[in-house]
């Protein structure tokens, strides 16, 4: 089996941030859009996420009473390993009397939490936000206790990773008031579910209060950050907010990261930039979750995003077609890092098997002009194996002079030196291998020794 067929269900998280998980809450154009088609569709331009592996849950959020996740946000979280939640929503007079029949009795209660364990297990996904933006009625809220209690309860009866979260919006008085933090007015609800998401409006007082009232669940409690910046820090500065919020030992939620697609109206190049750029200053907050494997399982990406504007097969083109779908992703747990030294850019035009590929350059600025590259984090000890890249030349690179680089925990690099090259498929295409042997690895990159020289990655595999 593909070692990514078992990783699912968020089972394996990142040691690095001790237990702090870091959640994005996907809420876009009121969602629904050509990412609702099963089979995707034929726009390559269609907002893209796939930086999964620096974090842990996925919400797809928008403002109906019940929102199910689409399923190529399924697939393509549940071979990263990421947990996917839906959203339960009221709000306004709509959302008030909703909530006089769902909540009118512990039996309507117990009712409408079973139906939402059901359409979770019927759609394949791992809990649900519940967000209640309207005021409540003091009866109402003793049912709705009931109501998150059966529901977590239900939902862990199918999966004990699945999870239900509460938004931090009505108090258990049942005023709608924004709380920021958790305080006695919230806490209530968040004991009867797995976390809280907070509002994002929050201050200092404000996390202080909330590690003084439930200093034992504090990485339950997903402190909100609206990438957007209203009423936070945000934007290209959301990764200050998520350092105030890591140095509390508190969990990140990340809020329509989408605003780095939105923003740009329809400028898809500049998007992939603003995107890599917003995630690698969320980096050392947000750390990527390392491909883990057992013995004799393999790993291998082609480097696919889901999307593009032409079909390769072992290098050779087979056809022009533009194409967007998330569950044909193919680059599970990648997560390449770009800094002075050298870019690192998703390439549509060329590829070896799929329809995108990585593309390297060296930009001249890194001592003695060589580039050092990280591809990928990993938790692997190589008692005996390869690792091998499919690579192409663009310009000035000798691929025989590329040496790969494995770090370990202590962060101490070591270098493998190329074993063999060898033409693989058409249109230029090399398989370069490198041997390893009783190593144990936390990172895995590539060093280029040529000034502005440029390449392309169209697969990376290994096994143990």
């Amino acid at each position: 089996k593909q070692w990514y067929q078992r990783r699912v269900r968020g089972q394996w998280k990142s040691k690095e941030k001790v237990g702090r998980k870091v959640l994005v809450c996907h809420d876009m154009a009121g969602g629904y859009l050509d990412d609702k088609f099963v089979n995707g569709s034929d726009d390559p331009g269609c907002y893209n996420f796939y930086h999964w592996a620096q974090i842990d849950i996925f919400v797809y959020f928008s403002h109906h009473l019940v929102t199910i996740p689409p399923l190529m946000w399924v697939e393509a979280a549940h071979k990263n390993g990421v947990l996917v939640l839906g959203t339960f929503i009221t709000e306004w007079d709509a959302g008030r009397e909703n909530c006089e029949i769902i909540w009118a009795s512990i039996e309507s209660s117990i009712h409408y939490a079973k139906k939402l364990v059901d359409i979770a297990h019927t759609y394949n996904f791992d809990g649900w936000l519940i967000n209640i933006e309207n005021t409540l009625e003091s009866d109402q809220i003793d049912n709705m206790h009931v109501f998150l209690q059966f529901l977590t309860n239900g939902m862990k009866e199918l999966s004990p990773n699945n999870l239900v979260i509460w938004y931090d919006a009505v108090t258990i008085d049942g005023d709608l008031a924004w709380q920021n933090g958790v305080t006695d007015l919230n806490f209530p609800f968040l004991q009867c579910c797995d976390g809280i998401f907070l509002n994002y409006s929050w201050k200092d007082w404000n996390l202080d209060l909330t590690m003084d009232l439930c200093p034992e669940r504090l990485t339950d409690i997903f402190t909100g950050i609206d990438v957007w910046g209203r009423n936070c820090v945000g934007k290209f500065e959301s990764h200050l907010s998520a350092e105030k919020i890591s140095d509390y030992g508190l969990s990140v939620a990340l809020f329509a990261p989408a605003w780095c697609y939105e923003s740009n109206n329809g400028n898809f190049e500049k998007f992939l930039q603003d995107n890599n750029k917003f995630w690698e200053l969320l980096r050392n907050m947000c750390p990527p979750n390392p491909v883990q494997l057992k013995l004799d399982e393999d790993y291998c990406t082609n480097f696919d995003f889901g999307f593009g504007k032409k079909v390769f097969e072992y290098g050779y083109l087979l056809y022009l077609k533009s194409w967007f779908n998330l569950s044909k992703q193919d680059a599970p747990f990648v997560s390449f890092l770009n800094n002075a030294t050298w870019n690192v850019s998703i390439h549509p035009e060329d590829a070896f098997q799929g329809s995108t590929s990585l593309k390297i350059v060296n930009l001249g600025n890194g001592s003695d002009n060589h580039c050092l590259c990280h591809l990928i984090s990993v938790n692997v000890t190589f008692d005996s194996g390869r690792i091998k890249l499919v690579c192409k030349n663009l310009v000035d690179c000798n691929l025989s002079d590329i040496n790969l680089l494995v770090t370990d925990k202590k962060e101490e690099v070591t270098k493998l030196s190329l074993d063999s090259i060898s033409i693989i498929g058409g249109n230029e295409w090399y398989e370069l291998s490198f041997a390893i042997c009783d190593q144990e690895v936390k990172w895995i990159g590539i060093e280029v020794p040529n000034t502005n020289a440029s390449f392309l990655i169209g697969q990376l595999s290994f096994s143990v």
